[in-house]
Formats: structure tokens, sequence, C-alpha cells
């Protein structure tokens, strides 16, 4: 029996689960050795049907400044490039030894939010992705790669989900919203340790979710900012 790729999809940008816009990232590939792992980002909608559909056009053009690196374990980092691939950016490498592959990317050329017109506070948004991508039976890592991070460990269909800001745990009472398949959301606030739990119902996608706002204003692009809007979306997929 041909085993089914493996497919690993993220989504960020609110609002997450309607009509509107958003970026998601797949990754695809067999989970073996020496065999070729394409990540592919789209910027599309969900249309009625709960379908994603993939636009072009400028947003996808801006799409392509997200930049995408991945490590092995305690290995280094290296960089996944991504080129314009028809309606998605495209990036693949080949997984030479067995792991537990992070995968993360990062957008912070997105343009400023301006809300000045309407009395609210100008943001600039910087998102961020992780994902784990599993070659060969090993442990995964918990150790955090970016600003804004999120690591994983399953134990049947208990996830024990660790949250991290700046490389340290995140503070007690941090917030994290988790879309199961079904894109209900349930609240969850970390413990001491930056630690939350939750319970697996059903198959399919899974994003946690991590913002933090950074109060400190400046200036991008020629657009004052009031303060900077982190995000982290994690996927967990099961199957």
């Amino acid at each position: 029996m041909k085993k089914a790729p493996y497919l690993l999809l993220l989504f960020l940008i609110v609002p997450l689960f309607g009509h509107a816009s958003a970026y998601w990232m797949e990754i695809k590939g067999t989970g073996k050795l020496r065999e070729e792992v394409e990540i592919r980002i789209y910027y599309g909608n969900i249309n009625e049907s709960g379908q994603r559909i993939a636009q072009r056009g400028a947003e996808l053009a801006l799409t392509g400044e997200f930049r995408i690196r991945a490590r092995n374990g305690n290995g280094p980092l290296f960089t996944i490039p991504i080129s314009l691939k028809g309606d998605c950016w495209s990036g693949t490498f080949t997984p030479e030894k067995e792991g537990v592959y992070q995968i993360l990317g990062i957008n912070d050329t997105h343009p400023v939010v301006d809300r000045s017109k309407t009395g609210g506070k100008n943001v600039r948004p910087v998102d961020y992705l992780c994902a784990a991508y599993q070659v060969g039976v090993v442990p995964a890592s918990s150790e955090p790669l970016q600003f804004l991070d999120i690591t994983t460990l399953m134990e049947g269909k208990r996830v024990l989900v660790k949250a991290f800001n700046q490389a340290k745990p995140a503070a007690e009472g941090t917030k994290l919203r988790v879309f199961n398949p079904e894109n209900w959301e349930k609240e969850l606030l970390v413990n001491g340790q930056g630690q939350a739990v939750f319970q697996t119902s059903i198959k399919g996608l899974y994003i946690i979710r991590q913002d933090w706002s950074d109060p400190r204003p400046g200036t991008y692009k020629g657009i004052a900012y009031q303060q900077v809007r982190h995000r982290c979306n994690y996927f967990l997929l099961l199957q």
C-alpha cells in the first residue's frame, strides 16, 4: 500500500477561519530519509465549503518576503530559498539524517496597519511560522529558535504545548488560542514554566497561536506606529 504524502498546513493573519484572505503554508513529503520535502506558501481564502482557494496578484508577490529556515535537533540552522511557482512560493530540502526538523518562517516586512484615520493605534505586524517534520523515530526538540516560538510534545491524545518569548518560557498567564479541525477555538493559559496542555478529539489540523505586543513605538517604511504585534502560529496535524 502506497504511503500517503506527509502534508502540513499552517494559517496566519486574522481572521483565521472566515472568508477573508490569509496566508498558509504546506509541507509535503514522505517522512523518509533522503526524500525531498517541499514547502509551499500560499495567499488566499477559505470559501463557504471550507475549501482553500489560492489567489494571485500583489499579495502573492509579497508572500515571497517570508524567510524560511529549518534545523534538525541541535544541528545548524539552514536557509530554504523560496521562489514563485504558479500560485504559491515554493522551496525544498532533503533530510540527510533522521530527526525532527523544526521548520521556521518569519515575515517582518508587512506594512504598518494604519488606523490613524479612525482614531486607532498604528500597529506593525510581525508573523512567525513554526512546524515540525519528522524523519524516523526520534525525540522532538523543545528549544526555541525564534523571537516568539512554540513547540509541542504528543502523549497519546494529550498535547503538551511550550510557548516561548525572546528565548525564555512565556510569562505565566500568557494566553494561547487553539483552533481545532472543525474551527472551534479554545483558550489556554500557560503555567509558570510557559506550558499548557490540551486534549485532541478528532483527526486533522490544529493551530496553536501566541500573540505578544511590544509597546515601544517606532517608524517603518515612513509610517509611525505605536506598537509591534508579534504573532506565532504553530500547527499540529493528526492523521
